[in-house]
């Protein structure tokens, strides 16, 4: 973080000089602790002080001074004087005690199976932060926790799963813990160890929100920039910690940070969070957003906005609601360093409407039916209301769109061009789907080149099912489907996905199996290697589907006949011919050899 006020002329620091720009400001050596903490006495039973803090509060009502309310830094207090429960309560150190305004007074635990404390905020509020407090002369402790939230006060979620967290003079004894954005009417510290008291203490409980309609959007999100300096890369302006951040490359404005919200939707609100602990400054900036990353609109106008300690170190801009995938904050200017920073970018949609998008149309594959032709098709996307239609894209650009209930589209291109496809779903909100997957139809003549053949076909047995699975065949443009033979006929037709197949042949056939695999060009693969199920009728039958042959035949009564594995036809020898003299009165049965 950085201290300073620099030019854009400035260098940018070496990192032994962004240490020292980051360290906190040196403060007095805390008072000697007293032993009240550990006895159960509060600061407010000290002999005197009550006296004190009254006659303090009479010169400033003599004075006309203000009077300072209970606000934790960034915004009001909403827990103040909220309605507070605990698990158990030692003394008089109750659990009231954490939403009363004072920090001297305290709540601890009773006893250890029941260490947590909570606040009910009277109605759900979309909770962002919530800041502990420890009286202030007390000596440093780390007291080990978790965050619950709830809105039924029964059942509990995790808001911040259990960490160690250090109470101490340098920081006011002040922990600040900031949490993905969620409703929550009940807010609850629950705690497991304490390193100075044989119970958990807490002063006072403080929860921020945030005014936005729905949870961050940005969370969990990939983030992407236009440059960074040392280790401050753009993926911590997204990872929910405010005491990490992203920096541009120095004196090089513009910059810009952006996170990907994976499919388009509708957005109303950004917020921008720096360090808590940084000094004021300003950056001037705009937001843009874009469904392609490629093609920036502006959503609000260039200005110049304020962190500092009165907002939390953050900026909340709100505007018009708009549908849209990836969400830019293009900074101009900043006073405070020569580069853009910012800790936490968060983005939020309206409350009213539909937010969801629908999910991205799946197994989208093409065929040629006639030169210049390419037709598409795909699985249909679903959505919390209905998709309402398709955008088709072609080399990144939208080619068509569709109607929600028609899932292929017939383009025309010329033959010797490369063209490259995906669809989008959309719903009638303007919530706008991920991609598909993408297939390309190469030009220059077409594809020509046949997918290599499926590997390692077995099968196994199960019942009558008879399962085969194999090895994916590579294409040079794509693999769109396998074709499975039985005894050299295809008896199943598979998408380009799926590389098994149950077959049920009778139990007395003998059955061999290959595969191959094709494009949609129309190339077909050699054949997968073979595997034989062997039926249950005494042994498998050699000579079937071997090649045979005979001295002589009538008519249409060939050699063939005799291994064909139709008892129906057969073969019969030339008349007069050895050892008959005649035609046979009789009718043979076709020869067979089978092993045992």
């Amino acid at each position: 973080m950085h201290h300073v006020t620099s030019h854009l002329s400035a260098p940018a620091p070496l990192p032994q000089e962004r240490a020292a720009l980051a360290a906190p400001p040196v403060r007095e050596p805390p008072q000697e602790v007293t032993p009240y903490e550990q006895t159960g006495t509060t600061q407010a039973e000290i002999p005197g002080r009550n006296a004190a803090v009254a006659a303090l509060a009479s010169a400033v009502m003599v004075l006309g001074l203000p009077a300072v309310s209970a606000h934790a830094a960034g915004g009001p207090n909403v827990a103040a004087e909220a309605r507070t429960t605990a698990g158990s309560t030692r003394g008089a150190h109750k659990a009231t005690n954490i939403t009363d305004g004072d920090t001297d007074t305290y709540w601890q635990a009773g006893k250890k199976s029941a260490q947590w404390v909570q606040t009910d905020l009277g109605k759900s509020k979309r909770v962002r932060q919530v800041v502990l407090r420890l009286p202030e002369g007390w000596q440093t402790r780390k007291q080990t926790l978790a965050l619950q939230g709830s809105d039924d006060g029964k059942s509990f979620a995790t808001l911040k799963s259990s960490a160690q967290y250090v109470f101490g003079p340098g920081d006011d004894n002040t922990v600040k813990i900031s949490v993905p954005s969620t409703l929550a009417r009940y807010v609850r510290a629950d705690f497991s160890a304490n390193s100075v008291a044989g119970t958990a203490q807490l002063g006072e409980m403080q929860v921020l929100t945030t005014t936005a309609s729905t949870p961050n959007l940005a969370q969990g999100k990939p983030f992407s920039e236009s440059g960074h300096a040392d280790v401050y890369g753009a993926a911590n302006a997204g990872d929910g910690n405010r005491d990490t951040y992203w920096e541009s490359t120095n004196n090089a404005f513009p910059q810009w940070l952006q996170v990907d919200l994976g499919s388009s939707v509708k957005v109303n609100q950004v917020t921008l969070r720096l360090p808590s602990s940084w000094p004021s400054r300003s950056q001037t900036l705009k937001i843009q957003g874009s469904t392609d990353n490629q093609n920036f609109g502006d959503l609000t106008a260039s200005k110049a906005y304020t962190f500092d300690s009165s907002t939390d170190q953050s900026t909340t801009i709100s505007f018009d609601a708009t549908t849209t995938r990836y969400v830019r904050v293009l900074i101009t200017a900043n006073t405070g360093w020569p580069a853009g920073q910012l800790s936490e970018l968060e983005v939020y949609g309206p409350a009213t409407g539909d937010t969801q998008a629908p999910t991205a149309p799946t197994n989208l594959s093409y065929t040629e039916p006639a030169t210049g032709q390419i037709k598409l098709t795909w699985s249909a996307a679903t959505d919390d209301t209905a998709v309402t239609g398709y955008d088709v894209y072609a080399n990144g650009q939208l080619r068509s769109s569709v109607a929600g209930n028609v899932l292929t589209y017939t383009d025309t291109q010329p033959a010797g061009s490369d063209i490259t496809y995906f669809v989008r779903a959309k719903d009638a909100a303007g919530n706008v789907s991920a991609n598909s997957n993408s297939v390309t139809r190469k030009g220059a003549g077409g594809d020509t080149q046949a997918p290599t053949a499926p590997g390692n076909l077995a099968y196994t047995q199960s019942g009558s099912d008879v399962k085969l699975t194999w090895q994916a065949s590579s294409d040079n443009v794509q693999v769109t489907g396998y074709d499975v033979y039985a005894n050299n006929q295809v008896i199943k037709s598979l998408a380009g996905t799926v590389t098994s197949y149950t077959d049920t042949p009778s139990a007395t056939a003998t059955v061999t199996y290959y595969v191959k695999a094709k494009d949609a060009a129309g190339n077909v693969s050699v054949a997968s290697n073979s595997v034989t199920r062997a039926g249950s009728g005494g042994g498998s039958d050699l000579a079937q589907g071997k090649p045979i042959d005979a001295s002589s035949y009538t008519f249409t009564y060939v050699a063939a006949n005799a291994n064909d594995g139709q008892v129906s036809t057969y073969w019969e020898s030339g008349g007069g011919a050895y050892p008959a003299t005649h035609p046979p009165s009789w009718v043979p049965t076709p020869t067979s050899v089978r092993s045992s």
